[in-house]
């Protein structure tokens, strides 16, 4: 192994001419996750932060919103699988979770 040639101030050297990356986050911030709420449909929002956020029983939320049950299901599947796929983006974006194209379809 050839030594490389010592470089005269190599401290200051280095301290200009190499700057750090800005750091990635490991994980999704609330910001993230209310930024990605707020791309999807009102009608599927609603349900997701009525059942999921609001923990309404399935009941509650269809008499609340004037909805059959069976909407408020089909709308908290679909709506989570669109946030899902928001939050995918923002996370592969931050370099988190699975590669593009890996892992399971749903």
């Amino acid at each position: 192994m050839v030594p490389l040639p010592a470089i005269e101030g190599d401290e200051e050297f280095l301290e200009v001419n190499l700057t750090a990356p800005e750091p990635i986050p490991d994980q999704l911030t609330d910001e993230d996750i209310l930024s990605a709420l707020d791309r999807i449909p009102a009608d599927f929002r609603a349900v997701i932060l009525m059942v999921d956020v609001e923990e309404f029983a399935y009941k509650d939320a269809a008499e609340i919103l004037s909805i059959p049950i069976g909407t408020i299901m089909s709308r908290l599947s679909r709506g989570r699988k669109l946030l899902r796929e928001q939050l995918i983006e923002v996370a592969q974006s931050y370099g988190i979770g699975r590669a593009a194209g890996q892992g399971q379809e749903s």
